[in-house]
């Protein structure tokens, strides 16, 4: 069996003596594969995100990203890991204001010191944003901001993409148009998808899904 691309191994987390958020949760995720996490606000979701990409360490648990456990990596490690091999996409599209759809999409590879030109060409191309390179934030809409932050998740061909709750702000025709750059990006990308929410209109995405609640992951038959 092939190993995956990203795989967790019995994580605990717990703040500061706090009950435990997330409760002996393991997960793997293939090659190209699409992973939904279904939960309702609270479940754990943003936690379990943010120790999958390196974000927070577990209180107990592993995570591994192509082999390579990054539990314990310092924290220039774990930049570079951030940087290189996970690309993110949050419930608000994190963008600069001051920068432009295309300085936006190119900053990854800026910080990694990579040639930007062709690989960010490519990338509003491929998801329709040629059109608004020379716009900032402010002058598209929040749709559009979101494909921007999932091409620019992109730029540095991580091996998976991460979104936590992406479309939570958007309407159906926003979230449709979402939906299908992260479907670009694991067909025409070879990203792996992971995607948490608890909006109804992502049920519907083609993804192995399962349950978070109170901690608990399960899958969702």
């Amino acid at each position: 069996m092939p190993e995956p691309v990203l795989s967790a191994r019995d994580l605990w987390k717990s703040y500061d003596g706090r009950a435990d958020v997330l409760r002996g949760v393991s997960l793997d995720v293939g090659r190209e594969e699409a992973v939904l996490v279904w939960g309702p606000n609270g479940s754990g979701k943003t936690t379990l995100l943010s120790i999958l990409g390196g974000l927070d360490v577990p209180t107990r648990g592993s995570v591994s990203i192509a082999g390579r456990e990054i539990s314990r990596l310092r924290e220039s490690e774990l930049s570079k890991v951030r940087l290189h091999e996970i690309g993110f996409v949050f419930q608000t599209h994190n963008l600069i204001d001051d920068l432009t759809v295309e300085e936006n999409v190119a900053l990854p590879l800026r910080l990694a010191r990579r040639p930007a030109d062709q690989r960010v060409a490519d990338l509003l191309d491929a998801f329709d944003l040629a059109r608004l390179a020379t716009r900032r934030p402010n002058e598209i809409s929040v749709g559009e901001s979101q494909r921007v932050a999932v091409a620019r998740a992109l730029a540095n061909g991580p091996k998976a993409l991460l979104a936590d709750e992406p479309t939570a702000s958007l309407d159906a025709k926003g979230t449709a148009a979402v939906l299908e750059a992260f479907a670009l990006a694991q067909t025409s990308y070879h990203a792996s998808i992971v995607l948490a929410s608890h909006d109804p209109g992502v049920r519907a995405v083609p993804a192995a899904t399962y349950r978070l609640e109170s901690g608990i992951l399960s899958r969702d038959r």
